[in-house]
């Protein structure tokens, strides 16, 4: 799956899952977490989604609070060597 297809997806689970509406200036650099979009909650949700996606299993080790800052800090962690 090329990169572009990768931040779509994550981009419409995200707008899907949103607790609350995201400014219309959401990119992929927006602070998921800081700004309320996503909670630590539905993190454990969207690791299953990204696993979908990358038809493997996410290593434990690369969970860090500081990867679900943004889809590019998404993409750097869970998406750069596919």
């Amino acid at each position: 799956m090329q990169e572009s297809d990768v931040r779509t997806k994550l981009r419409d689970w995200i707008l899907k899952h949103a607790k609350t509406a995201p400014s219309s200036a959401f990119s992929d650099q927006t602070q998921l977490l800081e700004e309320g979009i996503l909670s630590s909650l539905d993190i454990v949700e969207f690791v299953l989604f990204i696993e979908s996606l990358r038809g493997e299993d996410v290593d434990v080790d690369d969970i860090e609070p500081e990867v679900f800052t943004s889809i590019d800090t998404l993409v750097a962690a869970f998406f750069a060597a596919a």
